[in-house]
């Protein structure tokens, strides 16, 4: 007689893009393994945005944009064991089924993040149909919010909304952690009424704001721009075409009075052009051979004294290399970095009026002297100017895009503590924010838009560059010098870090009462330490305890895991990729429990 074999119960949660990817490729590995025994996979999400979440959700205004071309979009993987979808298809591809709706998109355009969205969600429901038989996959909309350990099992908590009862669920062997963004901005600061902590999704959380008001916002990056145009845009304004491919704001009187735009920096990002389908940077200086003769202390470099130098020439040689190409010229690289030099001011001799390259100025955006709204309005025009030229003709272009072929080398080398403790505090207070902001910009139509609703009189940078913001009786920003303005509206268009030791989020925060999570700590012998505000994970994404052991029933990836990884913000399926082996070694421990006869 054969008893019915118990079922093997996993759980997702967070169904966003990374959690698509794990749900994908356990899928491809229970298929592909032949799993014998019944395998339940519940799945947890606040919406019901499945494989898109909240940021790529479909029902999102098409005005909000990628900030990557088409071509670098692909939700399937080319690793074996291959999808169990009988026809993956990579966006551009999935685009041409589409091309009535999309009869301009390509590989080298810029979609929106709702299309992307749909893309995601329907590759989704494509999965849920070619399910294998013994797999049942079970949802759930909510908020997941504890996770409790009973044995060698775990429980979730969940409720449908914030005031609805709690749900739980139980005898969960494995669970994937996919939750995006756990905490918010400014804790102290929710309930106010006049202060928007989240702008997303942009047609619920900022329709409160009236026309006519003062906002300020937080932030100058990407959100930022996604702010202004809901704010615009969103509420019936119009650009049109005007002379040298620019665009005019055409106001409806639905927008606010003004926008004051603020920032540590304040600066704006540069915005990219195609890249996708363009030649490869081979880095020559900032590489695994020139570190042969740089020592490692216990593994970790000083970023300041060790890498940034190799990285300062490496921005050097693109920029000087396409400099001397518009000359007629060639620039020869050498491990001799005085050879180089030489080149280069023999260049500047003869051509006195060509832009001199300093890595810091640039990274700083130090073009025009002093930040100031006129100042702003110029490096907005340049930088659009110079990304429409491309990488193939700009020397400005071609070193804003640098960092993207610099970063995975970078991040084989910072994963993990690979940075000295104060090094990585460094880092990422002083460098990492500029760098993505000069790499992983807006698309030129989005900076476009924003210079025009600036020179149509509703942005105001007067007071972008880090002022005092006073909170108390009502919002105001001051700059020393330039006196105070008072606003209506805050808006914190920033997204939110993960900071387990300031704001955790209740799933986090309870994990970490329990003791399911702790705090990574960046330490050294001798040297102070850094919390750079994740949870401590190994390799493999499990949460490692105040000893280093590993349980590898809980799987983390994505933002939470940032501090010990770089840049999880990307629908990149190589990078950080804790997911294949997590479904591998999971899919070969269903196959292990074989039925009972």
């Amino acid at each position: 007689m054969i008893e019915k074999p118990f079922s093997i119960r996993i759980a997702l949660v967070g169904l966003g893009p990374k959690g698509l990817y794990g749900l994908e490729r356990l899928l491809a590995n229970l298929a592909h393994s032949g799993v014998s025994s019944p395998v339940e996979i519940h799945l947890f999400n606040k919406s019901d945005s499945f494989g898109a979440g909240d940021i790529y959700n479909p029902e999102q205004p098409s005005y909000l944009l990628m900030n990557y071309v088409n071509g670098y979009i692909n939700m399937w993987p080319e690793e074996k064991p291959k999808p169990i979808v009988p026809k993956p298809k990579s966006f551009v591809e999935w685009l041409g089924d589409h091309s009535d709706e999309f009869p301009y998109a390509s590989a080298y355009t810029f979609s929106s993040r709702s299309t992307v969205g749909r893309y995601l969600s329907e590759g989704f429901e494509d999965l849920l149909r070619s399910c294998p038989d013994e797999v049942s996959i079970i949802k759930h909309i909510g908020h997941v919010r504890d996770i409790q350990k009973h044995g060698d099992h775990y429980s979730i908590h969940f409720s449908e909304s914030i005031n609805s009862p709690e749900i739980k669920l139980t005898d969960f062997k494995h669970i994937l952690v996919a939750t995006g963004h756990p905490c918010v901005n400014n804790p102290e600061s929710l309930g106010q009424n006049t202060y928007i902590d989240f702008i997303y999704p942009v047609t619920h959380h900022l329709k409160n704001i009236p026309s006519g008001a003062k906002v300020a916002v937080k932030g100058m990056g990407l959100t930022f721009i996604d702010a202004v145009l809901a704010l615009t845009e969103g509420r019936k304004g119009k650009f049109e075409a005007s002379g040298n491919r620019g665009l005019t704001y055409i106001r409806s009187g639905l927008e606010p009075e003004m926008i004051y735009p603020f920032s540590k920096s304040g600066l704006m990002m540069i915005p990219r052009g195609n890249t996708f389908g363009k030649p490869p940077v081979k880095p020559f200086y900032f590489r695994k051979e020139s570190l042969e003769f740089i020592e490692s202390l216990d593994g970790k470099y000083d970023f300041e004294r060790q890498l940034l130098p190799l990285i300062e020439q490496e921005f050097k040689a693109v920029y000087y290399s396409m400099k001397f190409k518009e000359k007629g010229k060639e620039l020869l690289l050498s491990k001799d970095t005085h050879k180089v030099e030489f080149q280069i001011e023999a260049f500047h001799e003869q051509y006195p009026d060509a832009g001199q390259f300093d890595f810091q100025n640039f990274l700083e955006s130090k073009i025009s002297g002093e930040i100031s709204p006129d100042n702003t309005l110029d490096f907005i025009q340049t930088s659009i100017y110079e990304a429409e030229i491309g990488v193939e003709k700009s020397a400005f272009a071609a070193a804003a895009d640098l960092w993207r072929h610099l970063s995975d080398f970078f991040n084989e080398l910072y994963k993990f503590g690979g940075l000295k403790p104060q090094s990585q505090k460094i880092f990422l207070e002083k460098y990492a924010g500029h760098l993505n902001r000069i790499s992983y910009g807006p698309p030129v139509v989005n900076m476009k838009k924003i210079l025009a609703v600036a020179q149509a009189g509703l942005i105001d940078f007067s007071f972008s560059k880090n002022p005092n913001v006073s909170t108390n009786d009502n919002i105001s920003l001051a700059i020393n010098g330039q006196g105070a303005i008072s606003v209506d509206y805050l808006v914190d268009a920033r997204i939110p870090k993960i900071q387990l030791h300031r704001c955790a989020g209740e799933l986090y925060g309870n994990m970490l009462e329990k003791q399911l999570i702790f705090p990574y700590v960046n330490r050294l012998e001798g040297r102070l330490d850094f919390r750079p505000g994740c949870l401590s994970i190994n390799e493999k994404g499990h949460p490692l305890d105040e000893t280093g052991f590993a349980n590898e029933s809980l799987t983390f990836v994505g933002t939470p895991t940032e501090g010990l990884t770089y840049d999880n913000d990307t629908l990149s399926r190589k990078r950080n990729d804790f997911v294949s082996g997590w479904a591998k070694d999971l899919a070969e421990y269903c196959c292990s429990l074989q039925p009972v006869f």
